[in-house]
């Protein structure tokens, strides 16, 4: 008998306990925990991220600074100064506009120089067919996004001797150039006679072409820029 009114008794306050513990996480599940109610207080406060691309690299930073952020900057190249003497603009950023971030995150950014924009625009962000043209040529019409552009070096009987001309590009004239993109040219050099006997079995080999330009060796290609 003594035990059942001791059960009796346990009842109301197990339900107490039940229907508490079940109101707790209720209102965990709304409210959240006291960190998980500072981070959405955090993120609400800031507001979602703005967008970033086509403004400038000192109006972009100016704006992640202002928020409590954090901003890295890269150029097409991977170098992340921007020059006093150019205006540089934001063309990528991650996280994207809209995005959540949370205070002292960090907002990274791609950035052009205004020369590099210039080019971009002048063709339409496609790709200039340049294969025919002279060394000097075409590496004078990428002088300003130098920095995306590898050379490879070619000997062939296909071109002049003495002079370089682009036999290949990659990507193909008309394809789309994206910002960074990379870009490679193949110049193809004619040596044409490149020994002449001394009469003594020594050879005398000539690697400078009719610029004055070594060639760098008598091999057929030349792995570096601009050379």
């Amino acid at each position: 008998m003594a035990r059942k009114s001791s059960m009796n008794l346990l009842a109301p306050i197990i339900v107490v306990l039940l229907i508490v513990g079940g109101c707790t996480q209720l209102v965990k599940k709304m409210f959240g925990t006291d960190e998980e109610s500072v981070k959405a207080a955090q993120l609400a406060a800031l507001g979602p991220l703005p967008n970033l691309v086509g403004k400038t690299l000192v109006a972009a930073k100016n704006d992640v600074e202002a928020r409590g952020l954090q901003l890295s900057q890269a150029g097409i190249g991977g170098d992340s100064y921007c020059s006093v003497k150019s205006e540089c603009f934001v063309y990528r950023m991650e996280p994207k506009a809209g995005a959540p971030v949370q205070s002292g995150g960090e907002v990274a950014v791609r950035f052009v120089t205004s020369e590099e924009w210039a080019f971009y625009r002048k063709y339409k962000k496609k790709m200039p067919k340049v294969v025919g043209w002279s060394q000097k040529k075409a590496t004078g019409l990428f002088e300003p996004i130098q920095e995306t552009v590898t050379i490879d070096m070619e000997q062939t009987s296909r071109v002049p001797e003495g002079v370089k001309r682009v036999l290949r590009q990659s990507p193909k004239p008309g394809k789309p150039l994206r910002f960074g993109q990379k870009i490679k040219l193949i110049f193809g050099y004619n040596p044409g006679e490149t020994s002449s006997s001394t009469g003594d079995g020594d050879v005398d080999l000539n690697f400078n072409d009719s610029d004055g330009n070594h060639r760098g060796g008598g091999g057929g290609f030349c792995r570096s820029k601009w050379c």
